[in-house]
């Protein structure tokens, strides 16, 4: 059954620490504030982290203010205080006393900045961490749906859910002049559009490369074939050592790719229902009984099967949106006259057939 979990929709926390810093060191986009300040309205957690991090940083560039005082010229002073301190000892004993309680005093000083140069140091660590962070080369995540449907928010800002036994790997942020991401098993993207960068998809030796756009993909078809359908903009999909047999697709249009025949065919996107596994609106139109449990198997992670190959020539013909499967069975059940059972091992349909 179709039950996200928490952990699932979990927000890539890398992807904003970066616009944390990349808003304090004054290198943030418009679109990087739009995101970073509905992330903070969203959680009072994540303010909360917002601010600490503000916090720190007005911390740090007070100690940097501080630090401009010259040090040299201070340690100078003490020390010639000191000196002279030390040259009048023993000529009485009051001025000895005089001398101890003075030098004390000194010390004091030059422990207090002593302290003060430490704090500033371990201050500084900590944008100088974020730094290192910011700078060293990006790591690899790889984003596995499992069981459940996942969507994931990637650190350019584009939105991809991947259907159940999906997987995505992709770095912690886009660097050079694409942003590559590798796919397998079904995916839906909203790219985030960057013209300058575009979004490249790779699935063995097939390549998907967008600008800004929606679109699905599934690399894992039964007959070994790749497809793409785009829902909005424009997409290329090429293979990597054939670029010069590229098919552009526009709305409405899918493409289908072998992977080692070099063969892309292009067509008009005839299944209303190819998203159904993410969006769990389902349009049945005379579609044989076999084909229809087959869509609610996928859609609904769930094993079931008919008793009777007979069955197969029942249709139906009917919509549901957002509906339980218990829901969607019962409708089957009173509609084509059916009877539901659950074995255990998944659900059976069972009935006389249709004529």
């Amino acid at each position: 059954m179709y039950d996200q979990q928490n952990t699932a929709m979990e927000t890539n926390s890398t992807y904003y620490t970066d616009l944390i810093t990349k808003y304090f060191f004054g290198e943030s986009t418009p679109d990087d504030i739009r995101e970073l300040e509905k992330w903070v309205k969203a959680d009072p957690a994540n303010a909360a982290m917002f601010s600490e991090y503000q916090r720190t940083w007005k911390t740090i560039e007070n100690a940097r203010i501080d630090s401009s005082i010259n040090l040299d010229h201070e340690w100078n002073t003490l020390v010639s205080k000191l000196k002279s301190k030390e040259d009048a000892i023993g000529t009485t004993n009051h001025k000895l006393k005089e001398t101890e309680s003075e030098t004390g005093n000194l010390k004091s000083r030059i422990i207090y900045f002593s302290l003060r140069i430490a704090a500033i140091f371990l201050l500084l660590a900590i944008p100088t961490f974020l730094l290192y962070r910011y700078l060293s080369p990006p790591a690899e995540t790889q984003l596995a749906a499992g069981n459940e449907v996942t969507e994931h928010v990637l650190p350019d800002g584009t939105i991809v859910t991947l259907n159940a036994g999906a997987t995505l790997t992709y770095p912690s942020r886009f660097e050079g002049s694409f942003r590559n991401v590798t796919l397998q098993g079904e995916a839906w993207f909203e790219v985030s559009p960057d013209k300058l960068k575009p979004f490249v998809i790779a699935s063995e030796n097939v390549r998907i490369r967008v600008v800004g756009t929606s679109f699905f993909v599934n690399t894992k078809t039964w007959d070994g074939t790749k497809e793409i359908i785009l829902a909005t903009g424009k997409v290329d999909v090429y293979y990597e050592n054939k670029p010069e047999k590229m098919a552009i697709l526009s709305p409405g249009e899918k493409a289908e790719l072998i992977t080692n025949g070099f063969n892309i065919t292009k067509t008009t996107n005839e299944d209303v229902n190819f998203l159904s596994w993410k969006t769990k609106h389902i349009v049945f139109n005379n579609t044989p009984l076999n084909e229809a449990v087959a869509l609610l198997a996928k859609v609904y992670h769930t094993k079931i099967r008919l008793s009777d190959d007979r069955l197969s020539d029942c249709r139906i013909t009917t919509t549901f949106d957002k509906q339980s499967p218990e829901s969607i069975l019962n409708v089957l059940k009173a509609t084509l006259d059916l009877q539901i059972r659950n074995t255990g091992a998944g659900i059976e349909l069972s009935g006389r057939g249709c004529r």
